[in-house]
């Protein structure tokens, strides 16, 4: 029962990351396809959104993160002996990554309310402290934002080892953080940004359903042996 009760809260984390991934393509794709166009396109976001903007942050970041950690713990809760080392190895990363996600949110917060508050007419100075802030933070970005693809990798292989689901789950999620960090660090890969996106909404979506069919499978038997005990 303890087992299914992770696998319950797998199924929620699974499903709650999806959702937050297609939050940010909603916004990134239509509501503000330019909040990440600085310095102009995210000074336009501030002021129209405000602290709404703090809300998206907090969906595609630290929620995501945690999304993560309680999948992982859903993923790993049956580890057979041989995969023990590798099942801490993910969730070392995966706890890496959540920690970076509070971070990166930590950061867009304070920055953009100082922007929201300020009260200097200067456009011009606005413009400045815009660029140099945000250079700071993509830099770190850049260093750390990969920490999701690279326990998707981790993961997918822990799962594909130990012949849990279909390997074309496995195949997917290995595909997507490879490319999630490819679009990262190369610019030649930027156009691949929705694909992957697509992709990684997918692959929480199939690893939802495939764990609620694992809990119902565990459940089952249960079930069976309450019904033979009852006259």
């Amino acid at each position: 029962m303890a087992s299914a009760t992770v696998k319950s809260q797998g199924v929620i984390a699974a499903i709650t990351g999806a959702l937050c991934f297609i939050t940010g393509v909603v916004t990134m794709q239509w509501i503000a396809p330019d909040i990440y166009q600085f310095p102009e396109g995210r000074l336009r976001v501030i002021e129209q959104y405000g602290w709404l903007l703090h809300l998206w942050h907090f969906i595609v970041f630290p929620l995501v993160g945690l999304s993560v950690f309680f999948l992982n713990r859903a993923l790993i809760v049956q580890t057979t002996r041989p995969f023990g080392k590798f099942a801490t190895v993910c969730t070392i990363a995966c706890c890496i990554a959540l920690s970076h996600d509070i971070a990166i949110f930590i950061i867009e917060t304070m920055s953009n309310e100082m922007f929201i508050k300020q009260q200097s007419a200067n456009h011009a100075e606005q413009v400045e402290l815009t660029m140099f802030i945000y250079t700071i933070l993509n830099k770190l970005r850049v260093s750390t934002e990969w920490g999701i693809d690279v326990w998707l990798c981790l993961i997918n292989l822990f799962m594909l080892l130990q012949g849990r689901f279909h390997p074309a789950v496995q195949v997917l999620g290995i595909a997507t953080g490879v490319t999630g960090v490819l679009v990262l660090v190369n610019p030649a890969f930027h156009h691949w940004q929705m694909t992957y996106l697509a992709a990684m909404i997918l692959w929480f979506v199939v690893v939802a359903v495939w764990l609620a069919k694992e809990k119902n499978d565990t459940l089952m038997p249960v079930q069976s042996a309450d019904d033979q005990v009852c006259p």
